[in-house]
């Protein structure tokens, strides 16, 4: 058996959380578009206290739920 690791996600490094507007810049939309997404669930975030985040890994899924073919 495993120990978990000190941060509890995983082995590898905790990789750097995502600003909204970071988000905004990547998507290439507005700051209030992502506020929007986030607000109607469509994006995950971690919030701490006023801090909002995403995760890399998160914004990659939800890129990927919304390719078209």
């Amino acid at each position: 058996m495993t120990r978990p690791t000190r941060s509890g996600f995983g082995t590898g490094p905790v990789p750097r959380l995502l600003r909204l507007d970071e988000v905004a810049d990547t998507l290439g939309v507005s700051l209030k578009t992502v506020r929007r997404r986030v607000d109607a669930g469509e994006l995950v975030v971690i919030r701490d206290g006023r801090v909002v985040r995403v995760h890399p890994n998160d914004l990659e899924r939800y890129v990927a739920a919304r390719r078209s073919l």
